[in-house]
């Protein structure tokens, strides 16, 4: 459905650079090699990710003279701003960690992003002249998503979290005037891992 809106756009003149947001690398690598096969020699198509070498991530910021789409996971929702982009593409979709304490397990499911990541996403175009953002999900999707994205100290094993708060000298995690402070469950399961 990307891989379509983005043909779709790339025959408007004076369209821009693009921003995709996908929610995987197989995803993005994907996309990123069916557009290379179906838009002509004047799009650059670049991907984005975590994993992807740094002189690769930093090829996005060199100024070319045709236009980029650039197909990125939600690492270019907030960690960077990309200039020129004037048309967003958001699947509504991300890998988001989130560790079960029952089982002791930590998983990256896709999932929906919440509703402030969607707001994210779309202030990703026109920062430097008029934007558009074209979202993958109907309103009434937008409109039924959590407000924000779970805190990660929510979803996260805190084993780590807690050594690092008894090498610091904080104190009991327990006590700890945390913004969203954890459950007693999730800490005592930090203790014993």
């Amino acid at each position: 459905q990307a891989a379509g809106r983005v043909s779709a756009l790339a025959d408007e003149p004076g369209g821009g650079d693009m921003l995709v947001f996908m929610p995987t690398e197989r995803d993005i690598l994907d996309t990123v090699s069916l557009l290379r096969k179906k838009l002509p020699d004047q799009f650059m198509v670049l991907p984005l990710f975590g994993r992807l070498k740094g002189a690769e991530q930093r090829r996005i910021f060199q100024p070319v003279r045709r236009r980029k789409i650039i197909v990125a996971t939600n690492i270019a929702e907030t960690s960077i701003t990309v200039p020129g982009i004037r048309t967003v593409i958001d699947t509504g979709l991300a890998r988001i960690s989130h560790y079960n304490v029952r089982a002791g397990t930590t998983s990256l499911p896709v999932t929906r992003i919440s509703g402030a990541s969607c707001d994210q996403r779309s202030g990703r175009c026109g920062r430097t002249g008029p934007g558009t953002c074209y979202r993958l999900y109907s309103e009434e999707d937008y409109h039924s998503r959590p407000e924000f994205t779970l805190p990660e100290l929510l979803r996260s094993n805190l084993a780590e979290v807690i050594l690092q708060m008894i090498s610091l000298r904080l104190g009991d995690p327990r006590k700890f005037p945390f913004i969203d402070p954890p459950t007693n469950r999730a800490i005592n399961d930090g203790y014993r891992i």
